[in-house]
């Protein structure tokens, strides 16, 4: 059962920035502590019956934990308002583990890709589907242009990439662009979410790929490289925009720092450090990255084993906030987040009871647990307005979550 000293002692031992030793605390300790009491804990001085020694150290603590506090204020109030209804089980899509998933922007159709090379739409009233084989290898990433929603974006793990028109049939060129500029995988494809102008590929040939929409025949699409950006340290784990605006956020394997590119101002490249002492020491890596729904902060889901979260105030080192997911020793393990629109709350998978959880942004509260829903591993979520929540992974189901209905007055 958890108790109130295993929780004050991880309090202690976060707000003095013992990282290692929180970590091997976690591990071993494990359900004994009550993570959402973490924060209102007592000081574990008082649980052993002593005084605090008022030295300059713990002043420094107190200090730091004030400013946190003061971050976190910046964020808003959680309203209740989120997804936790499964409506709707496609079981037949996929015979094999799903890798990606996006939402068709004007027909709310659902893209998937898995292991079988196949990437497929398939209708929400499951009255039809579209079937493609845009690669030779499996898809790794699905994305749609904000302003010609019919365009696709795939990436594979053949190192190519690939523009389909969604409006054709296969066998009617339905891919009509191809890119074979990456030596490794691509791990992620992306649009710029203003107007589409560019295309940000990602790959395990540590280096991004800009691509640049250019001025061709009425009607028609066709995107031009422009920019090769690296090689980084490692393997080029993750990519997002900022909602808003131009600037790429890039996360690197065995790389301490996240990376902003400015592709409107000569790619002007800044790094930002994600350790919190400013040290250059390689504890955790970035697995995936994506921005508030209101373009201020950055999410970040890290490798570390204790489920860490990470959210930093945008094109800044400041640390606002930490959340913890279910620890798990699975180093195969995918870490996944998808921001709600209120960007109140974001939804993390990645624990070994393949559940989905819901996180309060402000307080880092568990506050919904979207259970029943999968049985093997989630890789892939994606979220619409309209539609709700949609997951993926490797029991090969996807699921639709939503609000629950609301009951009949009578």
């Amino acid at each position: 059962m958890p108790d109130q000293v295993h929780a004050a002692v991880l309090q202690f031992l976060l707000r003095n920035g013992y990282k290692e030793t929180q970590e091997a605390f976690v591990r071993e300790a494990g359900e004994k502590i009550d993570f959402e009491s973490v924060e209102g804990a007592p000081p574990v001085e008082r649980l052993l019956g002593e005084q605090p020694t008022p030295d300059p150290v713990n002043q420094v603590a107190d200090l730091l934990a004030d400013i946190q506090l003061e971050r976190t204020q910046e964020l808003e109030d959680g309203d209740d308002d989120y997804y936790t209804t499964l409506i709707d089980s496609f079981t037949n899509v996929h015979s094999s583990n799903i890798l990606s998933i996006a939402i068709e922007p004007n027909t709310g159709a659902i893209a998937t890709s898995s292991t079988d090379r196949t990437v497929k739409l398939t209708e929400t009233s499951n009255t039809g589907q579209r079937v493609y084989h845009p690669h030779q290898g499996p898809v790794l990433s699905i994305d749609f242009h904000p302003q010609t929603p019919h365009l696709m974006l795939t990436t594979s793990m053949d190192g190519s990439s690939a523009l389909i028109d969604t409006r054709k049939k296969e066998e009617d060129n339905a891919v009509f662009q191809r890119f074979t500029d990456h030596k490794k995988y691509v791990i992620r494809g992306i649009f710029s979410p203003v107007d589409g102008r560019y295309i940000a590929t990602a790959s395990y040939d540590r280096m991004i790929n800009i691509y640049e929409q250019q001025e061709v025949e009425k009607g028609d699409v066709e995107y031009k490289l422009v920019k090769q950006l690296g090689p980084f340290l490692g393997n080029v784990e993750t990519v997002c925009f900022l909602p808003n605006d131009n600037i790429l956020v890039a996360g690197v394997h065995d790389d301490n720092y996240l990376h902003y590119i400015h592709l409107d101002d000569r790619y002007r490249h800044e790094k930002y450090n994600m350790n919190n002492n400013g040290d250059d020491w390689v504890s955790f890596s970035p697995l995936w990255v994506s921005p508030s729904p209101d373009g201020r902060h950055v999410l970040v889901s890290t490798n570390q084993n204790t489920g860490r979260l990470i959210l930093f105030a945008v094109q800044q080192a400041t640390q606002i906030q930490n959340y913890y997911d279910i620890p798990s020793e699975n180093q195969f393990a995918t870490r996944r987040h998808s921001w709600h629109p209120s960007g109140r709350y974001f939804y993390v998978s990645g624990g070994d009871d393949y559940c989905i959880r819901v996180i309060e942004t402000k307080t880092g509260r568990l506050t919904a647990e979207l259970e029943g829903g999968h049985t093997a591993m989630v890789r892939a979520m994606a979220l619409d307005q309209q539609l709700g929540l949609v997951t993926g992974g490797y029991d090969h189901l996807v699921n639709v979550w939503a609000k629950p209905p609301t009951p009949m007055i009578r």
